[in-house]
């Protein structure tokens, strides 16, 4: 052990992540998370001992200090923090997972399964409502079993937040998947950023116009997302109707400005299976939605074209309109030039 002059407790080296930060504050403080061997009861102050949940550790945290939420794994299951729905209000608060990078990692948050069932209590399950926030190497699962109730899994009401390498794998169960208003992600914050994330889930089928990522809440009273950008994101699904949709927008007010989507791949596997289907398109966009969706060097596998009819507010760069590419990872599309 040893105590490096930022007052963070560790051993050996700075844990994996901190490099995500130019510096740590000299008055914030590191709060350590290991559900296998913590106790709520703990300080959490050192990796000795760490506290057994995010919210506990969160509970502890302080608005716009610099503070730093470290979710540790032992590589399994049961490394898995066991958490009711989280609200993350404070801004500059950050949360990391110390983990092998990958999909869905094993720093993860997951509902304990004395909840199974309850799908309201876990929509959100997380609000992300702080601004100037780090979210970054952890999974948030989520599966419940309650019928006709929709599930969002992260719920980005903030601005300028940086999720970098988050799996957000929610309505991960067939009674979700089936719901028109389930989303992984919801967007209606501002100037986030979203770097090779894995949004969206193809373990279970998908049959409603839902969404991996929505923007805005379709009433025009909530904040209007704008200049949120998705770099190198992996978005997936397994659809067994045409309806489901990677990005959506429903009303005039969910975005403003625009939506940048650089270098991200979605995949709908569900044409690949027995009673799966592919979608008719990638994205649905409001016709009079403030802002625009770009796509630039995007590639859509599994639906037949990017948006179902012409539009004036989704442009994608890359091949040409109407032109299929033999690799397959580009469809004709059928969107405004």
């Amino acid at each position: 052990m040893s105590t490096v002059p930022d007052g963070l407790y560790q051993y050996g080296g700075l844990p994996v992540g901190v490099g995500y930060f130019p510096a740590i504050p000299k008055d914030a403080k590191v709060f350590f998370v290991d559900p296998a061997n913590g106790s709520d009861y703990s300080d959490g102050l050192t990796p000795e001992s760490p506290l057994d949940t995010v919210a506990a550790a969160y509970a502890k945290t302080v608005d716009k200090r610099g503070d730093i939420v470290f979710l540790m794994s032992d590589g399994g299951t049961t490394g898995t923090a066991r958490d009711k729905a989280i609200v993350w209000a404070n801004s500059n608060t950050h949360l990391i997972g110390v983990t092998a990078p990958g999909i869905n990692r094993r720093a993860r948050i997951s509902p304990p399964s004395t909840d199974a069932a309850d799908v309201d209590a876990y929509t959100p399950y997380i609000t992300l409502s702080g601004s100037g926030c780090i979210f970054a190497n952890f999974s948030l699962f989520q599966g419940q079993t309650e019928d006709s109730k929709a599930s969002v899994g992260i719920y980005v009401s903030g601005s300028r937040n940086y999720l970098n390498n988050v799996d957000v794998i929610t309505g991960a169960h067939a009674n979700q998947g089936d719901e028109a208003g389930t989303y992984n992600l919801q967007v209606l914050g501002s100037e986030n950023v979203f770097e090779s994330c894995y949004i969206g889930q193809d373990t279970v089928m998908r049959s409603a116009a839902n969404a991996n990522v929505r923007f805005g809440d379709g009433t025009g009273t909530g904040d209007q997302a704008s200049r949120n950008v998705f770099k190198n994101c992996i978005f997936v699904m397994c659809a067994d109707e045409t309806t489901p949709v990677f990005i959506q927008t429903g009303h005039i007010y969910d975005s403003g400005r625009w939506e940048l989507f650089k270098d991200c791949t979605f995949i709908n596997t569900g044409s690949a299976y027995a009673g799966g289907d592919t979608i008719a398109a990638g994205v649905s966009w409001h016709a009079d939605t403030n802002g625009w969706c770009l796509l630039q060097n995007c590639g859509f596998v599994g639906c037949t074209d990017v948006t179902a009819a012409d539009s004036t507010k989704v442009f994608a760069q890359g091949p040409a309109s109407g032109v299929a590419v033999e690799v397959g990872m580009f469809k004709g599309i059928d969107i405004a030039a």
